[in-house]
């Protein structure tokens, strides 16, 4: 990242510092639901952990889920600060090609963008369903319940994937239609280039 006056190393130190605090008090608050699940889950086992293992289980958390946001913080500032003409344009660009789309080219793009949010929650959907479904049968032992339940998640899972591949082809086939457009590096440095032309004019 490219930071050139003293003004904008604390700027930058603010936002990482800020994002940092952030994510420690969100990693503190996971810890600490973690350490309550297992208390309550397995009491036992939780009350022959030493004190450095209970600590950890805040801590570690806090640390991950801190230096998470803390580097994100960071490329965000960077970002709003030096790349918000090429992003606000990019974004002007992708809409502009959006709304030249139909409705169906609309709706597979959409689908395509969060495929795999949709993916995870189909697939989280169909391990609870099957399992409401097969808990119903009152013949079955509990063990072949869940032998059952994970036969039919699996065929959905493998319906899920087949589903993505085809979805990803089609996508690819909408792509093709578009015109070539110049690599996003050499885009990027281009936008550079032309902010460092209009610095060296204003001096």
């Amino acid at each position: 990242m490219k930071i050139i006056s003293e003004e904008e190393k604390n700027e930058h130190k603010y936002a990482v510092l800020k994002e940092g605090l952030k994510g420690c008090a969100i990693g503190a608050v996971i810890g600490y639901g973690l350490s309550q699940l297992i208390k309550y889950k397995h009491p036992a086992r939780f009350a022959s952990f030493n004190a450095s293992v209970k600590a950890s289980l805040y801590v570690m958390p806090a640390i991950t889920v801190g230096a998470f946001m803390a580097d994100d913080g960071s490329v965000k500032f960077d970002e709003k600060k030096y790349r918000s003409d090429y992003l606000k344009q990019k974004d002007e660009e992708a809409l502009q090609k959006f709304e030249s789309m139909t409705t169906s080219e609309k709706f597979i793009h959409n689908l395509n963008e969060n495929k795999y949010k949709y993916i995870v929650s189909a697939w989280a959907a169909s391990l609870y369903g099957s399992w409401k479904i097969v808990s119903r049968d009152k013949y079955m032992t509990n063990a072949q319940k869940i032998v059952q339940a994970r036969v039919y998640a699996q065929a959905i899972t493998v319906v899920l994937l087949l589903g993505t591949i085809l979805l990803s082809m089609r996508d690819a086939e909408l792509k093709k239609k578009q015109p070539v457009q110049e690599p996003e590096w050499k885009r990027y440095l281009d936008e550079q280039e032309r902010l460092k032309k209009e610095e060296q004019h204003a001096h």
